[in-house]
């Protein structure tokens, strides 16, 4: 993630063809990066950067506009540790239902797609996606079934402007395959752990495969992150237990049913 001070510099946006101008702050849906332009411009984030990039080149996902990578004058994706996307108008809305629909289409999409590659490392991410699904308990079932590649924060890279098409701005991988639609639970917890959305929302799609399965184990990643991130909260943390606790209360309803 760009850190405060690290402006995009002059000889990055001349490598990636950019127009001259002012570098303004380009929002935390752009990974806190610079518009310049018509092109966002942000760090790097690793081996997945060139596989977002070449899956977000020709990506069509039905009703959702993606943003597409702008390659260097060599033709590469990443330039000095930065990558460049072409700037689409909008903002980060507390359109969370709205979001799972695109959730949903984008993993339909994305069904069938190259995984990417191993990261360098086991950071925070990886290890959190990890215990998550190692993790053992009651309420806990096996969920059948393909698993895929999926976005693990689709919420943040989901932009709105007006009646236009939704927009995602890159593809954040999950670190291993998973179901069809843990990505539409990503986006629920989120949702509920910044009170962007009402309780009800999990009735609202309980018609989805595994839903409640699925739920558990994004809460449980989220909590694992909280744990892990050097830049977390505790105050972070009460928010994720409040939800985590509703929906193992909500499955143990179900399993007492």
């Amino acid at each position: 993630m760009t850190r405060p001070g690290q402006v995009v510099p002059a000889h990055v946006i001349d490598a990636f063809q950019g127009e001259e101008g002012i570098p303004e702050p380009a929002g935390h849906a752009w990974d806190n990066g610079w518009r310049v332009g018509s092109v966002a411009y942000s760090r790097s984030g690793g081996v997945a950067t060139g596989w977002s990039a070449k899956l977000r080149t020709t990506l069509q996902v039905d009703g959702v506009r993606i943003a597409r990578p702008v390659r260097s004058t060599d033709g590469r994706f990443v330039v000095a540790g930065w990558k460049a996307s072409q700037w689409i108008q909008g903002d980060l809305a507390r359109r969370v239902d709205e979001t799972v629909g695109v959730a949903l289409r984008l993993a339909d999409a994305l069904a069938g797609q190259p995984t990417p590659p191993e990261p360098e490392g086991e950071g925070p991410f990886v290890l959190a996606d990890r215990r998550a699904w190692e993790e053992t308990a009651p309420e806990y079932r096996d969920i059948d079934g393909p698993v895929q590649v999926g976005h693990a924060d689709l919420l943040a890279c989901t932009v709105y402007h007006g009646t236009q098409a939704p927009a995602v701005t890159d593809l954040v991988p999950f670190a291993a395959p998973r179901p069809h639609g843990y990505t539409a639970a990503l986006v629920i917890v989120d949702g509920l752990i910044a009170g962007a959305v009402d309780d009800a929302i999990v009735d609202r799609f309980r018609h989805l495969p595994d839903i409640d399965q699925l739920l558990l184990r994004a809460v449980a990643y989220r909590r694992h992150v909280n744990d892990l991130h050097p830049q977390s909260s505790s105050n972070a943390r009460a928010h994720i237990r409040r939800v985590e606790d509703a929906l193992v209360s909500r499955v143990a309803d179900i399993l007492e049913a």
